[in-house]
């Protein structure tokens, strides 16, 4: 009898230990996976400062472009004039804090309020894609609202400027769209998340057209046509720019006042 008792005890005992041991495997396997997201998390955050929160997204999530891929894609590019006078007359400290604000306030305009991506910062500027990541979104429409809205922002950067004694911030916004190859290019050192190609290279020949033009905010037929009838543009004589044959037609967006 007391064997049986035993054998019986023995057994509820090790189903019990059998039972704790499970639940410590799974509390063990529970702890191992939060401490893996958190890292994923403070990866994914710190990369982000590097590379921009949409890229490092999709870097991390091993997107296919990754590899490279031709995409259709609306291209940006956003220059500040005059910056090397500006700075030769400049407190270097000075230099900094504006350019910080700049980029502060039309970064977030680009990609926490219009799904782009800054892709580089260009000295004084900045180059922006929009739908690298997102095929079903209408990205022309997302850049020319997103240069709207860095004309405001850096008006309201004006104000607070001249409230401070400085000379106000002009800048020049050019934007194109077009089949462009996406991915990560550099070495197996250091690698950049971009694109490339002929869209990319009139975009930034319609940024410098800002200045000829005297128009802050342009864009090409490409850009108006796939756009929307959300916003209103001013045809302007064609342009010629170099790398293009014959003149390219280029619109001004009106922009609310």
């Amino acid at each position: 009898m007391r064997c049986h008792v035993g054998i019986w005890m023995s057994n509820s005992v090790r189903q019990l230990l059998d039972g704790q041991m499970s639940l410590a495997g799974c509390s063990a396997n529970s702890i191992t996976m939060v401490h893996e997201l958190k890292d994923k998390e403070k990866l994914r955050q710190t990369f982000g400062l590097h590379v921009g929160r949409r890229a490092a997204e999709q870097i991390l999530a091993r997107d296919p472009g990754l590899n490279g891929v031709q995409k259709e894609i609306t291209v940006m590019f956003v220059d500040m004039r005059s910056w090397t006078a500006r700075t030769s007359v400049s407190v270097p400290s000075d230099v900094v804090e504006v350019m910080n604000d700049f980029f502060r306030v039309t970064v977030r305009v680009v990609e926490e309020e219009h799904r782009g991506m800054v892709n580089k910062y260009l000295g004084d500027g900045f180059m922006a894609i929009f739908g690298a990541g997102d095929s079903g979104s209408n990205h022309a429409g997302d850049a020319v609202a997103a240069g709207r809205e860095i004309l405001a922002a850096v008006k309201k950067l004006n104000e607070d400027l001249a409230a401070k004694g400085r000379a106000p911030i002009q800048i020049g916004i050019g934007i194109h769209c077009g089949p462009a190859i996406v991915g990560s290019i550099g070495s197996p050192q250091r690698l950049e998340f971009t694109a490339i190609g002929n869209t990319v290279n009139i975009a930034s020949r319609v940024e410098g057209l800002t200045k000829a033009t005297g128009k802050p905010l342009l864009v090409t037929a490409a850009v108006r046509d796939r756009s929307g009838d959300s916003f209103s543009f001013e045809e302007l004589p064609p342009q010629e720019v170099r790398g293009i044959d014959g003149r390219l037609s280029i619109f001004a967006v009106r922009c609310e006042t």
